[in-house]
């Protein structure tokens, strides 16, 4: 049994729908792409579904890293970074996305830099796939005001 063409192309516009990443030009190869797939009948439904599941599960288009962010006061912050279950590579970023995210928080007005206080990784063995995640506390440091030296007693 041949899949009919529309209900081909429905069920690409769905699976479609998660897509915010793709560039317009990529967009418009994608339906065409799958109307000729299912024109020479090389896209079966079992595949279709299997590519679909595949796409959810991987999420091509999502970052490697998630980021919980905690404040805990005005100069605390908790990170909490969790992997992707299903990707390939990016294992050794975790310090670099949190001391990028820790640079960010050190930008806001009034702090000039960051300090580390607490830093931990580890591998959280969940189902159905084990996650890497990484913990850490940051302090922001304040800007000291510029002293004013013609004013100012030696």
């Amino acid at each position: 049994m041949r899949p009919r063409p529309s209900s081909v192309a429905l069920a690409l516009a769905a699976f479609l729908a998660g897509c915010e990443h793709l560039p317009a030009k990529e967009w418009a190869l994608l339906p065409a792409g799958a109307l000729l797939l299912s024109d020479a009948t090389l896209l079966k439904a079992p595949v279709a579904a299997a590519g679909l599941a595949f796409y959810v599960v991987s999420d091509p288009f999502a970052p490697n890293w998630v980021i919980e962010e905690s404040r805990q006061s005005d100069e605390r912050y908790l990170l909490a970074l969790r992997h992707k279950a299903v990707h390939s590579g990016g294992g050794g970023e975790a310090r670099q996305v949190f001391a990028r995210r820790a640079a960010q928080l050190a930008g806001q007005p009034g702090f000039g830099a960051y300090e580390v206080v607490n830093w931990q990784t580890g591998i959280d063995s969940g189902r159905p796939f084990a996650q890497r995640v990484a913990y850490g506390e940051v302090r922001l440091v304040r800007l000291q005001p510029p002293r004013d030296v013609a004013n100012s007693a030696p």
